[in-house]
């Protein structure tokens, strides 16, 4: 319902702070509740009932019309709307409104605003005798995003009346929108309140004023001037930074040449905003009079013109004061000092309000020509570490670091430096260029040149990929990087160096990219490293761990942990792959508490719930390799899993994640913490460096950073790469093994013992057959959801298993922007899974194709799913209305929820997706429940496919052919479908939602 929200900005009274936006919809069904419903998709509150104020009909017809809506304070909603993602970041079912992707942008733009300090008190006199409103007011005068944010505003975002049948203008309301975001920033969030009997007093006019700006009562009251005097001197001080010229064609451009080694002209002129070839020079314009020639139009005084712009101009810049006691300025002479501050920050200041400045050729990329401070790696003797691999042996050379003087990246010479600092000008001539020399970067050389610095391995790694080291007294400086390592630092970098996979001891033929990925993980294991393995969902992350671990020298026990649901996945899949290592579940209640159980080369699978539970045990023991799969399950540090991960006595430790990031880059730091301690720093400082300027600012430099630190560590491949693409099957098929939830235990045992409670099943073979079909029947749904069995309404997923599992299978298929096909052969869940697909993940009208579907609905439903980009990704189908005939390519994922156990009729169903058409790799996953009937059958079906394809082909109905002992041994709860209870698990089930892009720079 958050797609048919829409946001309409409401400028405040008696200051901007005061401004609220109203949420409000179109849609003529849209209640209050679902209103209320719609906001809190997006992480609105609630807010207020209001009215909307705004028209209706066409220019010329329109009528006034009010909307009921709700209110929001700015300071409240800015938060969320600076934290929604991009346009491109939103799956089409699921973007809202131009007009909210519109607010959020200008949310973004206003924050940077403030961020950037474009902000200017102002105060505005009031009606009553020496009082007026202090308020904050943003500067976007220069900035060209601003008419990006106008055009991408839709007239829902401006819809507000000002008389009975207009509107505001998109460029007016958004600039109170700014103003707005500036004051209620400035007075961090408190809502402007006054009364005028307790106006502000203050003892002097400086503390009133701030006050004023800072608190709830905006209202100044001066004591020494009249506040309509303050106003104006106020007025002239900012004016020049807020205000636009009188006349608009025309901008001051300031034009610098070199006069001699110690000075340097700045010369005057006019530019046109019309027409960009024309610059007329000031000294020609005092000549002319008349712009008429330039065709520009004729003003009155274009010499007017030119010394109000020289005079704006003097305000921002002091040096250009001089000018102004000539008749007819044209320039003014700038000593060296001069020119420095006018490159440091009279430039931003000038341009902000509108005054170019043209820089000589000889002084372009003088901002990057500094002698300046380096760190540089890989000079000195390394101490603390030496690789066992040669391939790496060079990266011990990283540990030294040397400060090192230098200009661009040249090293200078003690000699050298004393002769570019003899002078003391801020600008000196260095091999025929410019170079500037800063006072603090002269004084920070003079002590710290030619010092050395010892670091860790880790950190060293760390400042080397960035290119940036940060001492916390010092502050933050560029890194270099000697040829030796650097060459090495190439190798780690690299996901491909020609070193070949080591397969040994694995029963499985391995696709060239696993091969790659198993080297990868190789070479930073054999190294002490840790790697996180983010291929996406499908490409067989599990068998390049297994191919891991099963390499490894017989020296230790390793370690895999994984969620609940999958435990016995994983030991399944080691029995397959690697039959010969001996595997331990170390899982239920009959768990060995034996240190002797965990043997050299022994291969230990326990789950994140029983790490944090047994860790007293399992940090005892020294373990090689600790595998960690779905590792977005410990993406908090402070829970508990978490913290027991870390405690671990390990070699190194792998994270195998489809979803490295789901929410926040905190998640990311999380991970590699885990893997690699130390890599990114602290959290904090991470948070400094990384989280808040790439998720608050978009900063391109930060991420590009943070991109090269984690490369090397971080190997993220995805099916539509080109190497993947080609060497992936058509098909890919896996079993997804989930658990019951206590409540499923105990109704999945009162209905077998009820059964077979008394003298059992009836004697006569139809009758018989009845109660078993019955029998399967009603354990297929209390596997699904005991909400199918009981006929309830609890539809809670925590009482399902399988759902929890579908669940986060599902989440991972939206984050790829993929689609899928779910299977079930009951209505009644098929319904269940529409409204928890609604309420999970926030997908309108998912379509659900039943028996009961008319044939017009069934082929809108169809063509709309395969042909509509706006189209919901996930299609529910009934097994029976949708297993043959349909052609639903779209799809890259097909789900069978529940099983018909008759792989025939499963196949046709998936071949609704894998058919002529089909372009892209289709995964199919298949939902079994441990320790039930669901799991046997499995398992027999694919021990004995021969005999399935010849006996099981009637359906379920060779089940009853079974004897009674047979029969319970089939149905009867096994101990593997014990349940963990564990809150820390069920929690981090919860799928987040939009990625970063940060990990692309680890593609092979």
């Amino acid at each position: 319902m958050s797609t048919q929200l829409e946001m309409t900005f409401v400028p405040g009274g008696l200051v901007p702070a005061g401004g609220e936006f109203v949420v409000w919809s179109q849609a003529a069904d849209m209640t209050d509740d679902m209103l209320i419903a719609a906001m809190a998709e997006l992480g609105l509150p609630a807010g207020e009932p209001c009215i909307l104020p705004t028209v209706t009909g066409e220019h010329g017809t329109r009528t006034p019309i009010d909307m009921p809506g709700r209110a929001l304070p700015i300071f409240t909603a800015l938060r969320t709307l600076a934290a929604l993602p991009a346009y491109d970041e939103w799956p089409s079912w699921r973007r809202p409104t131009p007009a909210v992707l519109g607010w959020s942008a200008a949310a973004k733009l206003a924050l940077e605003l403030v961020a950037a300090g474009r902000i200017i008190p102002h105060l505005t006199p009031s009606s009553v005798l020496d009082e007026g409103s202090a308020y904050w007011r943003a500067i976007t005068s220069g900035d060209e995003r601003v008419a990006v944010v106008v055009k991408a505003l839709p007239v829902s975002a401006y819809a507000l009346r000002r008389d009975a049948t207009t509107v505001w203008s998109a460029h007016k309301l958004l600039d109170a929108f700014f103003d707005a975001t500036a004051d209620a920033c400035g007075r961090q969030g408190r809502r402007p309140e006054t009364d005028p009997r307790r106006a502000n007093r203050a003892a002097s006019d400086q503390d009133g004023f701030f006050g004023a700006l800072t608190g709830a009562d905006p209202v100044f009251r001066s004591v020494r001037v009249t506040v309509e005097d303050a106003a104006s001197d106020l007025g002239s001080w900012t004016g020049p930074l807020r205000d636009e010229p009188a006349d608009d064609r025309f901008r001051l451009g300031l034009a610098i040449s070199a006069v001699d080694d110690t000075s340097w002209w700045c010369a005057f002129q006019l530019r046109s905003t019309v027409n960009q070839n024309v610059q007329l020079a000031a000294a020609t314009l005092w000549e002319a009079g008349d712009l008429s020639a330039y065709g520009l139009g004729v003003t009155d005084a274009p010499t007017l013109v030119l010394a109000d712009a020289i005079s704006v101009a003097a305000r921002i810049f002091a040096p250009l004061d001089r000018a102004l006691d000539d008749a007819q300025p044209v320039g003014v002479t700038l000593t060296m000092n001069e020119l420095a501050l006018l490159l440091d920050t009279g430039r931003d200041a000038l341009a902000m309000a509108g005054v170019q400045v043209e820089l000589p050729a000889e002084l372009a990329g003088i901002d990057e020509r500094r002698l300046r401070l380096q760190l540089r790696i890989g000079q000195t003797t390394p101490t603390l570490r030496r690789a066992s691999d040669a391939l790496f042996a060079d990266l011990d050379g990283l540990t030294g670091l040397t400060f090192t003087a230098v200009i661009d990246d040249t090293p200078l010479t003690a000699e050298e430096v004393a002769s570019l600092t003899a002078s003391g000008e801020p600008l000196v001539r260095w091999r025929g260029q410019w170079i500037r020399v800063d006072d603090e970067q002269v004084a920070q050389i003079r002590a710290r040149a030619g010092d050395h610095i010892a670091l860790g391995l880790t950190e060293a790694l760390a400042a080397a990929l960035s290119g940036q080291y940060h001492d916390r007294t010092l502050g933050s400086f560029d890194v270099a990087v000697d040829p030796v390592s650097a060459e090495a630092l190439g190798r780690l970098r690299s996901v491909d160096t020609g070193t070949p996979a080591r397969l040994t001891n694995l029963s499985a033929e391995l696709r060239p990219y696993q091969e790659r990925g198993v080297a990868w993980l190789q070479r930073l294991t054999d190294n002490g490293f840790g790697a996180v393995l983010a291929d996406q969902m499908g490409l067989g992350k599990t068998l390049q761990a297994i191919a891991v671990l099963a390499a490894r020298p017989l020296e230790r026990p390793h370690l895999v942990v994984a969620p609940t649901s999958v435990v016995g996945n994983w030991a399944a899949e080691l029995a397959r792959f690697a039959p010969d290592i001996t595997v331990v579940q170390h899982h239920g209640p009959e768990r060995s508490f034996d240190r002797s159980t965990f043997k050299p080369g022994s291969i230990i699978v326990t789950s994140y719930a029983l790490l944090r539970q047994d860790i007293g045990l399992l940090a005892s023991i020294p373990f090689d390799v600790a595998v960690f799969d779905e590792a977005q399950q410990i993406k908090n540090p402070a829970a508990k899993a978490a913290r027991a991960a870390r405690e671990l006595d390990v070699n190194c430790r792998l994270a195998l994640t489809g979803t490295p990031i789901e929410n926040r880059l905190s998640e990311l730091w999380a991970i590699v913490d885990l893997v690699n301690p130390g890599l990114l720093g602290s959290q904090r400082r991470f948070n400094e460096r990384f989280a808040i300027p790439v998720e608050r600012w978009g900063d391109t430099d930060a991420s590009q950073r943070l991109r090269r630190l984690i490369a090397p560590f971080v190997l993220r491949r995805k099916k539509d790469d080109p190497d993947v693409f080609a060497q992936l099957p058509p098909k890919q098929e896996r079993t997804v093994r989930t658990l019951l939830t206590r409540e499923q235990q105990a109704l999945y045992r009162q209905t077998v013992d009820r059964t077979f409670a008394g003298e059992g099943l009836s004697a006569t073979a139809f009758e018989r057959r009845g109660q078993i079909l019955a029998l399967l029947t009603a354990l297929k749904q209390i596997c699904n959801h005991p909400s199918q069995y009981l006929r309830d309404s609890d539809l809670r997923p925590e009482r399902s298993g399988k759902l929890l599992r579908a669940s986060e299978i599902i989440g991972e298929v939206l984050d790829d922007g993929e689609r899928m096909l779910i299977f079930t052969q009951f209505r009644q869940m098929g319904t269940i899974l529409t409204d928890h697909l609604h309420t999970q993940f926030g997908l309108t009208d998912v379509p659900f194709l039943h028996g009961g579907t008319p044939l017009a609905q069934r082929n809108t439903m169809i063509s709309r799913f395969q042909n509509d980009p706006d189209a919901p990704p996930i299609f529910v189908v009934s097994l029976r209305a949708g297993g043959l005939g349909v052609n639903l390519t779209r799809a890259t994922h097909v789900m069978h929820y529940d099983r018909w156990w008759n792989p025939a009729v499963e196949d046709q169903a998936t071949d609704r997706a894998h058919r002529i058409g089909q372009t892209k790799t289709v995964t199919v996953h298949a939902m079994v429940t441990a320790g039930t009937v669901e799991e046997r059958i499995a398992e027999l079906l694919v021990r004995k496919r021969s005999l399935a394809d010849a006996v099981v082909e009637a359906g379920e109905t060779w089940i009853t052919e079974l004897d009674d002992d047979e029969l319970f041994d089939l149905v009867a709860l096994s101990h593997t479908g014990d349940v963990d209870d564990d809150p820390d698990v069920v929690e981090e089930l919860a799928v987040g939602r939009p990625s970063l892009t940060v990990l692309d720079g680890g593609r092979s």
